[in-house]
């Protein structure tokens, strides 16, 4: 029966109720008329008003209702006058009880709405949410304390290669790596008592895919249950192992520059001391054994540069530096490779250069050094060109070569590290760490090359006071903490006779036996008298044990590196014992280091250092560094 039908049959069949309870109160017990209007009532308003939703209606009928039990009875059909006098009290209370029922009604009505929009609204959220969860990155599954499903998503499904029904088994036969016990047993022992946060389960390997499982607990259908998510991490760990190699090898690269720095440091020292006692014969081989040994420290520094680089530490060092010395320097160290192979080696360094410039020599010498070195490689015949200019702007560097060149399709990758894949070779790491160098220095290093004919490489270098006027100033001012890069011509101008022989002044701090006697005899030669220990805390005790004799030390040459106490620990205890009043005289500590990231150095300062030395130190350098404190 259609829906209307059904409404007019109970609308018609209520009526005729009514109208029986009507007639049975006017017409066959008249005493009976309440209990009558009440059942009419009860029937017309559960019955009647339900039939429709509209509240006007209702409204109606209601209307209708006490039309038809407050106006027609026995009474009034008999006395038309008291019809009249109670007409208007029946009318008043009438409409007062329509009144109440239209209230009550519309409030009811509207809370019903409410509901309904309510529960419209959750079953759209409910939809949506299973929708969402259905299709989630990650495998989701829900399980009560008794091990029954409640919820699974097709995610995990796809994972496991399982559906609903087979799952349970299929956690069965899946177990975390480096373990035997099965993901089923690891929810199965899962504490409900215990805190709702994320609890790993492992790592499992499905079909070379890494997922981690994890649990936490949740409030489903009123029920204390187990979230457990399946996430994918193959990328992630990737990820993680990359970066852990890749400070492993920064470590390794910064332990092996270190260790090959500190035996250079002593080749070049004893050189140092030999050039002054050789014979004539062998005085240019040991000239050779200097340049070698410059070269390979060349090599080093570049690949602590690239680890530098690598770990994001890399920094420049800008400082007053003669600029045109270190080119010359690099020509020279350069010119026995070139006569060696019969190439002709070109110096052109512009005089109109200042003397001194603000500018990390070191690294344009290192990049200088890169260019000319890769020159001599792939030129077999012919000249090599070293060219400085003062444009006025900026000093122009190039170096031009007339070897084989370079092909048009290479140009793009020789700065790129192992770009020429038959040569497994760190060819390339020269060219790279000299353009990161120059972009560092805010300049660009460019290339033209013709194959056959030769290439050249050229870089501005943006330096203040390139003028040549201002190198007549005169700078009056000295600086009370030493860089890194002193000063090639005022080192040379240095009389060493100057210093106090009559009374020790410098403590050298080494553990390296080989450096302590290097040192030792660098600073005998010149007539400086020192005292050796081979560890920090030794170094301490004799700086208390000097300062009580009063005769402090002026200086402290403190190797970082040593065992039982490092150098940064022992120069915090030296500062501290000045700040306690325990010794009177605070000498000034230099670091002895063949770190040189920017983390290191730092330490060096904070640990109370008034300056560093990075190995390998040429004597200029460490003798200079002395005179400013002995």
């Amino acid at each position: 029966m259609p829906s209307i039908a059904k409404k007019l049959f109970v609308f018609g069949f209520i009526e005729i109720l009514n109208s029986v309870l009507k007639y049975l109160s006017l017409y066959i017990y008249s005493g009976g008329v309440k209990l009558f209007c009440l059942e009419s009532t009860i029937l017309t308003i559960f019955f009647q008003t339900n039939v429709f939703q509209g509240l006007h209606m209702n409204l109606l009928i209601v209307i209708k209702h006490v039309v038809v039990w407050c106006f027609f009875d026995n009474d009034k059909l008999q006395q038309v006058k008291e019809f009249e006098n109670k007409n208007s009290i029946n009318l008043i209370g009438s409409l007062f009880v329509i009144a109440l029922w239209y209230v009550f009604e519309a409030d009811k009505r509207k809370k019903i709405k409410d509901t309904y929009n309510f529960k419209l609204k959750a079953r759209s959220a409910h939809k949506q949410l299973s929708d969402l969860l259905r299709v989630f990155p990650d495998g989701l599954i829900i399980v009560n304390k008794q091990n029954e499903l409640k919820f699974i998503n097709e995610t995990l499904c796809k994972i496991l290669e399982a559906d609903c029904h087979s799952i349970m088994l299929r956690l069965k036969t899946i177990f975390t790596q480096g373990s035997s016990i099965d993901i089923l047993s690891l929810i199965e022992s899962l504490d409900q008592t215990k805190p709702a946060r994320a609890l790993s389960l492992g790592i499992t390997d499905i079909s070379h895919v890494l997922y981690e499982w994890s649990a936490n607990t949740i409030e489903w259908s009123n029920e204390k249950c187990f979230l457990i998510t399946v996430k994918d991490v193959t990328t992630i760990l990737s990820i993680e192992r990359i970066e852990s190699e890749n400070k492993s090898k920064t470590a390794l690269i910064r332990s092996v520059s270190h260790e090959l720095r500190t035996p250079i440091n002593g080749i070049n020292m004893i050189l140092d001391e030999l050039f002054s006692q050789s014979f004539n014969e062998i005085y240019e081989k040991l000239s050779h054994i200097k340049i070698c040994t410059g070269l390979l420290n060349f090599q080093i520094g570049d690949i602590l540069d690239y680890s530098e680089m690598s770990s994001g530490n890399f920094q420049v060092h800008e400082t007053e530096c003669n600029l045109k010395n270190y080119l010359k320097e690099c020509a020279d160290l350069i010119s026995v490779q070139a006569k060696y192979k019969g190439l002709s080696l070109v110096c052109k360094i512009d005089e109109l250069i200042p003397d001194e410039v603000i500018v990390d020599g070191l690294r344009v010498q290192k990049v200088v050094m890169n260019l000319l070195n890769n020159a001599i490689k792939f030129t077999n015949k012919g000249s090599i060109e070293l060219c400085a200019i003062n444009s006025g702007l900026c000093v122009d560097i190039s170096v031009k070569d007339t070897g084989i060149g370079i092909p048009k399709q290479r140009l793009s990758q020789i700065f790129e590290m192992f770009s020429d894949k038959s040569n497994s070779s760190l060819s390339g790491l020269g060219l790279h760490i000299s353009r990161n160098i120059l972009n560092r220095l805010g300049s660009t290093l460019v290339v033209n090359s013709v194959q056959g004919e030769g290439s050249i490489f050229a870089f501005s270098l943006n330096i203040p006071n390139i003028f040549p006027e201002t190198s007549s100033l005169d700078y009056s001012f000295e600086i009370d903490i030493p860089n890194e890069c002193i000063k090639t011509s005022t080192l040379r101008g240095i009389s060493f006779n100057t210093f106090d022989i009559n009374n020790p002044k410098v403590l050298i701090a080494d553990d390296h036996d080989f450096n302590r006697m290097c040192l030792g005899q660098l600073l005998e030669s010149n007539g400086i008298k020192y005292i050796q220990v081979v560890n920090g805390d030794e170094a301490v005790k004799k700086v208390i044990e000097f300062d009580k004799m009063n005769k402090p030390f002026s200086c402290i040459i403190m190797d970082c590196n040593m065992p039982v106490m490092d150098g940064w620990e022992a120069t915090k205890l030296i500062t501290n014992n000045f700040t306690q009043g325990i010794i009177k005289n605070l000498p000034s500590i230099i670091g002895h280091t063949a770190y040189s990231s920017k983390e290191d150095i730092q330490k060096c300062y904070d640990s109370g250092m008034i300056g560093y030395l990075l190995k390998p130190t040429p004597q200029e350098e460490i003798l200079a560094i002395i005179s400013k404190y002995v």
